[in-house]
């Protein structure tokens, strides 16, 4: 596939500002957290296999452990940075990016084509190095919050979506992309009434969205070796067009697999991004400075937008473990023991979910680091930190059906909302915006539902006789 820009419709986690800086202090729930079993060890590793393989895992290994969720997306994770026949392009750089899908007038992109942009410009940043761009984005604003992440260099951060190609048929093939055909996936719009029509529809069970954040690097910054870097074109509002380099802060996988049906949101960071709230003195892992927490702040709020105002980020739920930290309202595990994060099977299930993904990113790092020519050496940079599911195959994905990170969120694409929003209490993740609600209270969309992709639809018209075309019957189920 020839290589594409890409960019991104940030969708939160949850629903998804150098200056002086005092930090909110991290509220701990009061009660010592609860032990994962004894039959439960530390060893949750990787394969050196993983390494230098692109191919993505279908489904979840063995027993689907908590374990084996873990090791099965940063299997994902390690495929997709893997070179293509391009060696200038990786396997997710291939993907096809929302806007090369949701266009307003014409079709979308084939795929294997690049999609075009409004975004030129004849200026080559030295700090890009002069190359061509393989990135193109104009998004900033986080879902959920809708505002965006300025970091300290006062830089706005950027966001990118795309899709793999088995995403890229069913969306195309149902001609999702037209107003008439995607009717109440995207919120607010008219068109066929699926929910009556067709609620099995449903992306195929190896479907994965790919959503990334991008800080704006500087030379220096690009000589530390600490990120990921591609050349990439910006652009805001009505702003002109940029080229600079852009440096890997975060990104969020999504994969549908036949045990998954309400898919697997798993989310990986730069281990430079932000401190935990609990431990705001820690020297960041890698060395250098902290992407988003500048520890010399004396008069900042943490995880407060301010506009035009860098961020001042730090870790509210370390490892997605929704039982300890702060709680909306202050209702913690003391207030209100009984609320589902706090019960003994919710907190041995976060007990167990932390070590895992704990022993998983060393296991994954140490890795990389003992074996240079397998692959790039940046890639133990990352980690994972937060990754959530439903048991039994569960949709809608109901709280009492979730297991791993209960609070997953991602501190360069969920800034704001890491602790959910007013009024709403722990467990906050994924799941409380990607789940499957209707137009109307009772109501429940089809499980292609769980996806935002279709916010961006644009084109009007499409499905003028009532019905998804026959190209769809592959992905309407058993309607």
């Amino acid at each position: 596939m020839s290589h594409k820009p890409i960019t991104l419709l940030a969708v939160a986690a949850g629903a998804m500002s150098l200056v002086a800086c005092p930090a909110n202090s991290l509220l701990e729930s009061g009660q010592p957290v609860a032990k994962a079993p004894a039959s439960v060890t530390s060893e949750c590793a990787a394969d050196l296999s993983w390494l230098n393989s692109s191919t993505l895992p279908t489904e979840v290994p063995g027993n689907k452990t908590i374990c084996n969720l873990e090791q099965f997306m940063w299997q994902s994770m390690l495929a997709l940075v893997q070179p293509t026949s391009d060696p200038n392009l990786l396997q997710f750089e291939t993907w096809m990016p929302s806007y090369g899908i949701f266009i307003k007038d014409g079709t979308p992109t084939p795929w294997g084509q690049e999609p075009p942009t409004s975004c030129t410009t004849n200026t080559k940043s030295p700090a890009a190095g002069g190359k061509t761009p393989r990135l193109y984005t104009d998004i900033v604003k986080q879902a959920g919050s809708d505002q965006p992440l300025i970091d300290l260099n006062g830089e706005l951060v950027y966001y990118s979506m795309t899709v793999n190609q088995s995403a890229y048929s069913m969306i195309t093939s149902c001609q999702l992309y037209q107003a008439n055909c995607a009717g109440p996936l995207k919120p607010g719009n008219k068109g066929i009434d699926l929910i009556t029509k067709y609620p099995n529809l449903a992306y195929p069970d190896t479907a994965v969205e790919l959503k990334t954040s991008w800080m704006v690097l500087d030379a220096a910054a690009v000589a530390s070796g600490r990120y990921y870097v591609v050349p990439g074109l910006i652009q805001f509002k009505d702003s002109p067009c940029r080229q600079v380099s852009l440096g890997l802060t975060g990104m969020h996988i999504v994969s549908k697999t036949p045990s998954f049906p309400a898919m697997i949101w798993a989310t990986f960071e730069h281990r430079n991004n932000a401190p935990d709230c609990s431990n705001t003195s820690a020297a960041p892992p890698l060395g250098g400075a902290w992407n988003f927490y500048n520890p010399a702040c004396t008069g900042c709020t943490t995880n407060t937008y301010q506009p035009a105002t860098p961020a001042q980020v730090c870790r509210m739920h370390p490892q997605g473990d929704s039982a300890v930290g702060t709680f909306p309202g202050g209702v913690d595990c003391n207030v209100d023991p009984n609320q589902f994060a706090c019960q003994d099977k919710t907190r041995t299930m976060l007990a167990e979910s932390t070590l895992a993904i704990n022993a998983i990113n060393i296991s994954v790092q140490a890795l990389i680091k003992a074996n240079p020519g397998r692959i790039n050496g940046v890639w133990a940079n990352y980690e994972l930190v937060g990754n959530v599911w439903t048991t039994n195959g569960v949709t809608p994905p109901y709280l009492q059906a979730q297991q791993g990170s209960l609070s997953a969120a991602n501190t360069s694409m969920e800034t704001f909302v890491q602790n959910g929003v007013p009024a709403v209490s722990n467990p906050y993740n994924c799941f409380s915006c990607h789940n499957m609600a209707g137009p109307t209270e009772g109501q429940n969309l089809p499980p292609a539902g769980l996806s935002h992709l279709f916010d961006e639809v644009q084109m009007p018209g499409g499905c003028t006789n009532g019905a998804l075309p026959t190209a769809c019957s592959p992905y309407i189920g058993g309607n």
